[in-house]
């Protein structure tokens, strides 16, 4: 007989056989005792899945699950199935008959394991199964790829038919080995856990079918001669290379795993606190002390000391007792507390509860005799027992606790990496997408939403909750309360918000996403100042419901893969104020055929007060954010910023709600219609990225443009300070576009329609006072605006001379680089004419054709040539039909001089403008326009600086007679 304790640690003395055997035994029969554990935990139909997992893997039979193809990687090492498998495979199919045909002739399958909560103090009736396929090195990409189908399909089978998840790997022992593993994805840790996973597998794995690891084999003592050892076994052939797998021992944990493990258990702590807080701060035990065991060998030293117990082995409670020695030994009880909650809560069997069955399972007497010895009370007992039915104050509280630990445990991680100045095993790649989740789920930034309720309880609504606004330090603060404002009142003592903040919407919002704040509750607002009736309130709860269907879809791991980008804007104007607020106290309201809400009536009133914008991004975090003032152009700006066109991302879909009582519909129909407009102009790739749109909002003209990809929107006050601004000069062609309302009885709407392409256009209007004169507006090549108003004698007198200065410039600008020859061809000049009533909005456009020759005129030809003197000053040399006239020779009078010889060349001495018809600007572009580069409006502002110049000498000259 031999003692209870295997001692097989000196291989040169020899091993005998029968040692070996026994330790296969009692692994196998703590195997054995898991798997009965976790049938019983499972219904009929998913027991007979378990037990036919092996043989779906063995053979490829067209009516079993996941059947892909004949040629479909099979075959288990050693795998042949029993009785009740075969029945279990007949009632799924009942053509399937058990032989060779169906088998490949080399087993493609070396084992089979499952891991994961299965067969522990912690399963449940939502436990999934993580299921190792352990697959030969020599199977080819195709045949991977087929098998990674086979295992979809049976996942899928298993979802749909037993209500049972499953997921699979493909595993490969040698590629393990070598630390080449899958990629992260939302199951699987990827690169940032390798020892720490093979020590998970060790202790946890329940092996189904195939290989037994190698592992087993290797006494905890010789861990670190494990490569020797396991060699002397195979070599010396006390063990058969073909019926054992080697995933390779764990000589210890690299602290390098540590950051990758830490960051992936915070992130799993999301959706499932309680377990990452248990394994985070495993991993805090493992960092804290390079010489303590990873619990695989304490679980391995076990086995080969005595017959194996399942309850003190169990992968839990192995953990529990490891923590509570740790946290013990360092007088941590508070932390101490908070992992006793956290592995009662993991394992889910209430205590005060009764059993379901007539007896109780063994999972619930091994909780009682492990909660016996923490001494806790039964009211306390009763209180956790209750937490799936435990509301707002008490979720954010145990939500509180859970997120301190685990950022505590992975801060303390974080340092223990930074003092072993190791390398983070974990590939940057994933570790960004890492922080990026956590940042999506724990990262708390102004207006965002926090989801308060990882799992903890079940059902947080509420039937009544009451909002309360007050105003403190010149701040409005709005304060959430559970019951009704008359329950509230009949409190003796002062209660405490569930939550507090800035601006309603962002309270509302946040009850309505955690569950707090439904269809169904009773809502009270109680305020001085904000007007929300009750169908305004359930108006608000509607679109809140419309817009953000709960509960969420999961986000799918590969947006993490890249940056935030908005997926969804909602944007709620006026939410408890009115516009024209004094005519609705009254009932009233102002009636108007002007149907513009940002122009409303005859007083030009605009309607849009406010604005609260709600956006959701595709990592789903949620961002709300309030302007009090400057709504219209506060939510445009925000929209606009989000993505500047030109990225080639589809924007993000826009719900616009308006809730005034009488103009709401108006309001909204009008932004609409404005966004849509802005789109179109902005992102639909029919005008350049920097066009200038411009709209009317109250007394005000709004200019919007793109400048260096950001959104830029000036105000104006008059129709020529907005005239001005358009003259600036451009980088690129910059079109002017208006808005559908804008401008309608200003002229420059007709000259913004009539721009279908780039070129120059020149638009006047004849007025006919008591001097006739005319306005001028030309649009260059860039879209910038030259104005003036000049008198005129005729329209061959106006016209003519400017078209030859045109011409002139642009051949100019060709010859010094300005202008392309190719855009000198394909930029014509086109006169349009201005007719019938502008400001009656009854004004339209008519072309004329110019002649650009003036030599019937009987004008003085003027040619101007500028260029900077050594003090930045730009000096001029006028030549009149070919006579020269500078400052080198006349000064200070140089246009007196040209005044008296123009003078002299008219017959009669008539007086009438000077027109410059050639400028040559070519060296001044440094002083004129250095970063946007000579444009014709700048020819045309200088040409008419000299002309006004040259008139007032030639005025002068005829005073002084």
């Amino acid at each position: 007989m031999f003692s209870k304790t295997i001692d097989i640690h000196d291989l040169d003395r020899g091993v005998d056989r029968k040692q070996l055997h026994l330790i296969r035994q009692r692994f196998i029969e703590l195997n054995q005792q898991r798997y009965q554990r976790t049938a019983a935990a499972l219904s009929e139909r998913q027991q007979q899945f378990l037990a036919l997992l092996p043989l779906l893997f063995h053979v490829n039979h067209p009516m079993l699950p996941g059947y892909f193809s004949h040629q479909t990687a099979c075959g288990i090492h050693h795998y042949s199935p029993g009785k009740d498998e075969l029945r279990i495979a007949k009632t799924l199919a009942r053509s399937f008959n058990y032989n060779r045909d169906l088998m490949a002739s080399d087993n493609a399958i070396d084992a089979l394991f499952v891991m994961g909560s299965i067969g522990t103090i912690a399963q449940s009736d939502s436990s999934d199964l993580d299921i190792w396929i352990c697959h030969a090195d020599n199977l080819s990409a195709q045949a991977l790829a087929d098998l990674h189908t086979k295992c979809q399909r049976i996942s899928q089978w298993a979802e749909q038919n037993i209500h049972l998840e499953a997921h699979f790997f493909l595993m490969n022992c040698h590629s393990f080995r070598e630390g080449k593993v899958a990629k992260l994805s939302s199951e699987g840790s990827g690169s940032a856990q390798h020892f720490l996973l093979l020590d998970e597998f060790y202790r946890t794995a329940l092996w189904l079918a195939g290989k037994v690891p190698l592992w087993w084999f290797v006494p905890a003592s010789q861990e670190k001669d494990y490569a020797a050892y396991t060699n002397t076994l195979l070599t010396k052939r006390f063990l058969r290379e073909k019926d054992v797998i080697d995933f390779g021992g764990i000589p210890g944990i690299p602290p390098n795993e540590f950051i990758g493990a830490g960051i992936w258990q915070v992130y799993k702590g999301i959706e499932a606190p309680y377990k990452s807080v248990l394994k985070l701060l495993l991993l805090e035990t493992y960092a804290s002390d390079t010489d303590c065991e990873p619990l695989a060998l304490t679980f391995k030293r076990a086995i080969y000391q005595d017959t194996p117990d399942a309850n003190a082995l169990d992968p839990y409670v192995v953990i529990y007792q490891r923590l509570e020695d740790y946290l013990g030994s360092r007088a941590q009880e508070q932390r101490l507390e908070l992992v006793r909650r956290c592995f009662y809560f993991k394992v889910n069997k209430p205590l005060t509860r009764g059993s379901r069955g007539p007896q109780k399972s063994w999972q619930r007497l091994l909780l009682e005799t492990i909660v016996q010895g923490w001494q806790w009370q039964t009211h306390y007992l009763h209180t956790l027992d209750d937490r799936l039915s435990w509301k707002a104050p008490q979720v954010i509280a145990e939500r509180t606790l859970l997120v301190n630990e685990l950022s505590n445990s992975y801060r303390l991680l974080s340092e223990i990496n930074k003092n072993n100045f190791t390398q983070a095993a974990i590939t940057n790649e994933e570790l960004m997408i890492l922080g990026r989740k956590l940042h999506a789920a724990f990262e708390r930034k102004a207006g965002k939403i926090e989801w308060i309720n990882p799992g903890i309880s079940r059902d947080l609504r509420e039937d009544s909750l009451c909002v309360v606004q007050e105003r403190h330090d010149e701040q409005d603060r709005w304060h959430l309360y559970r019951g009704s404002y008359v329950e509230l009142q009949l409190r003796h003592t002062t209660a405490e918000p569930i939550k507090r903040s800035r601006h309603l919407v962002e309270l509302l919002l946040w009850s309505y996403c955690n569950g707090i704040l439904t269809l169904e509750t009773k809502l009270d607002v109680i305020s001085n100042s904000f007007q929300f009736s009750n169908i305004q309130r359930q108006q608000v709860l509607q679109s809140l419901h419309q817009w953000l269907p709960l509960p969420l879809p999961p986000v799918a791991h590969e947006q993490f893969k890249q940056s935030a980008l908005p997926t969804r804007l909602l944007l709620l104007f006026n939410l408890g104020v009115e516009p024209q607020a004094e005519l609705h106290k009254k009932g009233m309201q102002m009636l108007s055929n002007q149907r513009d809400a940002l122009g409303y009536s005859g007083f030009r009133e605009n309607l849009v007060l406010t604005v609260d914008v709600v956006q959701i991004n595709t990592w789903q975090e949620i961002v709300c954010r309030h302007y009090a003032s400057d709504a219209l152009i506060n939510s445009l700006l925000h929209y606009l910023r989000l993505l500047p066109p030109g990225r080639g991302l589809a924007l993000p879909e826009l719900t616009i709600r308006c809730f005034s009582s009488g103009q709401g519909t108006i309001i909204t129909q009008r932004l609409e219609e404005l966004w849509r407009d802005i789109i179109a102009c902005y992102y639909s790739n029919t005008r350049p990225r920097n066009s200038r749109y411009i709209f009317e909002m109250g007394d005000e003209y709004v200019l919007l443009q793109f400048l260096q990809q950001q959104p830029h929107i000036i105000r104006y006050k008059t129709y020529e300070k907005l005239l001005e601004k358009l003259g600036n000069a451009q980088l690129d062609y910059s079109p002017i576009v208006i808005d559908r309302y804008g401008l309608r009885d200003k002229p420059l709407k007709l000259f913004a329609d009539a721009l279908a392409m780039p070129g120059v256009h020149v638009f006047y209007q004849l007025h006919q006072p008591e001097k006739p004169c005319a306005s001028l507006t030309v649009i260059d090549e860039k879209g910038s605006l030259f104005t003036t108003e000049m008198p005129y004698h005729n329209q061959q007198t106006l016209l003519r001379p400017l078209s030859r200065f045109i011409r002139a410039a642009m051949e100019r600008q060709s010859l010094n680089g300005e202008v392309s020859l190719q855009q000198l061809t394909m930029q014509s000049v086109q006169f349009f004419e201005v007719m019938g009533n502008v400001k009656q909005q009854q004004g339209y456009l008519e072309q004329r054709k110019v002649n650009s020759d003036i030599s019937q005129l009987g004008f003085v030809n003027i040619q101007v040539i500028a260029e900077p003197d050594a003090d930045g000053h730009i000096r001029y040399t006028l030549y009149c039909n070919q006579q020269e006239f500078s400052t080198l020779e006349y000064g200070a009078g140089l246009f007196q001089a040209v005044a008296r010889y123009i003078f002299q060349q008219r017959l009669g001495g008539e007086m009438y403008p000077c027109y410059i018809t050639d400028l040559d600007l070519s060296l001044c572009r440094d002083l004129i326009a250095p970063q946007t580069g000579l444009q014709l409006s700048h020819y045309l502002q200088v040409k008419a600086d000299l002309e006004n110049r040259l008139t007032q000498a030639l005025q002068a000259l005829v005073r002084g007679g």
